[in-house]
């Protein structure tokens, strides 16, 4: 690391942290022909317990990221097209980790402000469920599956669409096989 240079990104921290209570906590990245593509996450909380905690809510996280990417396609393209090298911007510092990494203690109200509300109200019988209606399974099979009856399934599958804002079992299927894709319904 050259000279100055983690002095500088320690003052750059620092000063989110003094000016607006913001932590750089984790930098998620993807690898690809065109370069790197990275999502930092920031918090306002500092304890020792984080990284543990950030550990546990990676699916969470690129779930989050799949529907930013979604939600502003035209942000990305533009990014796309006047795209920065970081790296070499910041030399080594770019590469070091902080020291501490936080997230909010309250796991529901986290996810209600970035419009997760249905992973909090999904029961852990329906988030099964949906784990089999991800995969394409019937109702039937369903039943089968987790010793329950039709109609038990079928009302478990009506309350699910109704949660996640689905209103046929098409549009069910496909949100529910992006929202297994990212390991959510694992936790």
């Amino acid at each position: 690391m050259r000279a100055g240079e983690n002095e500088k990104y320690n003052e750059v921290l620092k000063r989110a942290w003094d000016k607006f209570q913001i932590n750089f906590t984790l930098n998620l990245f993807e690898n690809d022909l065109d370069g790197v593509e990275v999502f930092g996450f920031g918090t306002r909380y500092k304890d020792d317990k984080v990284e543990e905690r950030l550990i546990n809510e990676l699916p969470l996280l690129r779930y989050f990221i799949q529907e930013f990417r979604n939600r502003h396609t035209k942000l990305f393209a533009f990014l796309a097209d006047n795209s920065v090298d970081l790296s070499s911007e910041m030399g080594n510092a770019f590469y070091v980790r902080p020291s501490e990494i936080i997230l909010p203690f309250d796991r529901s109200s986290f996810l209600r402000e970035i419009d997760c509300n249905w992973i909090v109200d999904l029961t852990p019988r329906e988030k099964d469920i949906l784990k089999l209606v991800a995969c394409g399974f019937p109702a039937s099979y369903i039943k089968e599956k987790l010793y329950l009856g039709i109609r038990t399934v079928e009302n478990y599958i009506a309350n699910i669409k109704a949660k996640l804002n689905c209103h046929t079992k098409v549009e069910l299927i496909k949100k529910a096989q992006k929202i297994a894709s990212t390991g959510i319904l694992d936790h």
